[in-house]
């Protein structure tokens, strides 16, 4: 039933409905203390950075000192009294939720600032509506999950039938898309805090990789320059399992001191996720490729601003400061060599370090290709992107199959 996406609209809609009946009959059973992204490890080291009066805590208190507009306001409130026990501020950020149509943070508040709410301030935050496209994405999902946990509702499970089609989108370039890509961080927090369920798990060699991604995904400028939406949800996926070696390259250079969010709606989620006692490597010790085997490869010659950065994947090739002659000839990105295939046949070099790759391109999507020695012939597939990867054994002459 649940690959139909719209039966899994509809149980979606009705489950929200069910959440929000549950919500208000369960209203006086709310736990005290935050349940949502607030963990007790995560909150000492906001107040420890709040008593040390860091530069991430300092811009944070300025903002919430003098930007009375932010579109965050409610978010931003919530946060300050969750570190400060500042109730004039908590109160604040209650009248802002309930005068304002912001589902995620209404719901943060709702949790956040429990204590400074009357049961009938509770049951109006409780059904927030609930904003539901036609296709569930992970900030209608999100929403969802932060509703049930601020309520006291229980979801049992997250149905991953249902959330398929989303990850199936996320694998082929969504995670480029860094509203999502944060959403989806904070359904992972929720999800695990919830019911001990970890979504990674549907396909955990993707998500193992996803800091990599992340970080090879992005063109020379916003390598150097992010969009904050971007840099908050790269400090997100690293909270989620900060001992990943990927999320290690990753925190370095989401940590850049160039990065720092002085101004602007971004400073609040940099106090919240930044953590600077996590462990980091250089990311400039990082391979400077990676092929996500579900047809995407990334790679750029260096980690310097203006070297030449690619993506090949089946919706088409990008380039960005790369010679005239990189599409027609053998080109190096770090440690691989990536060969097009513009005859029938090419050679595949020999490789002397373990390091090194070779990856050939500008094939059909599952074409064939056959190498090996006299009699010893062996057939291989291109894959979506029309990229094949010959194994470590593979080398010399290799021809496309005849039609």
């Amino acid at each position: 039933m649940w690959n139909n996406n719209r039966v899994s609209r509809r149980a979606f809609i009705l489950l929200a409905v069910f959440v929000a009946a549950v919500s208000s009959a369960r209203a006086d059973n709310v736990p005290q203390g935050p349940k949502l992204l607030l963990n007790a490890q995560r909150l000492r080291r906001l107040k420890r950075d709040r008593e040390r009066k860091t530069v991430r805590w300092a811009n944070f208190e300025n903002r919430v000192n003098t930007v009375a507009d932010s579109p965050e306001r409610g978010f931003e409130l919530a946060l300050y009294y969750a570190i400060t026990g500042d109730e004039a501020r908590g109160r604040e950020a209650v009248k802002w939720a309930l005068g304002h149509n912001s589902t995620r943070q209404s719901l943060l508040v709702l949790d956040w600032c429990a204590p400074l709410l009357s049961e009938d301030q509770k049951k109006k935050l409780a059904v927030v509506p609930l904003s539901i496209v036609n296709q569930l994405g992970f900030q209608d999902t999100r929403n969802i999950w932060f509703r049930a946990i601020a309520s006291g509702a229980d979801l049992g499970s997250p149905d991953e039938a249902a959330l398929r089609p989303r990850f199936d989108w996320l694998r082929g370039g969504g995670y480029r898309n860094a509203e999502e890509l944060y959403a989806l961080c904070e359904l992972i927090y929720a999800a695990r805090a919830a019911s001990h369920t970890d979504l990674r798990e549907t396909d955990a060699h993707f998500f193992s990789i996803l800091p990599q991604l992340l970080l090879l995904s992005a063109k020379p400028r916003e390598l150097s320059s992010p969009p904050w939406m971007m840099h908050i949800a790269a400090l997100a996926l690293i909270a989620i399992d900060p001992n990943l070696p990927s999320s290690q390259f990753l925190q370095s250079w989401a940590l850049e001191d160039s990065q720092t969010l002085r101004e602007g709606p971004g400073v609040a989620y940099e106090l919240l996720w930044a953590d600077p006692y996590l462990p980091g490597v250089g990311y400039q010790n990082m391979d400077t490729w990676v092929d996500d085997e579900h047809g995407q490869l990334f790679a750029r010659a260096s980690w310097e601003p203006d070297s030449c950065w690619i993506s090949i994947s089946a919706k088409g090739v990008e380039q960005e400061n790369c010679p005239p002659a990189w599409q027609t000839e053998a080109a190096t990105f770090g440690h691989l060599t990536l060969i097009p295939m513009t005859d029938r046949c090419t050679e595949i070099p020999h490789l002397t370090n373990h390091n090194d790759s070779v990856l050939v391109w500008k094939l059909k999507a599952g074409e064939k290709i056959i190498h090996g020695k006299g009699k010893d012939q062996h057939s291989s597939e291109a894959d979506t992107a029309g990229i094949w990867h010959p194994g470590a054994n593979v080398e010399g002459r290799v021809c496309m199959a005849a039609h």
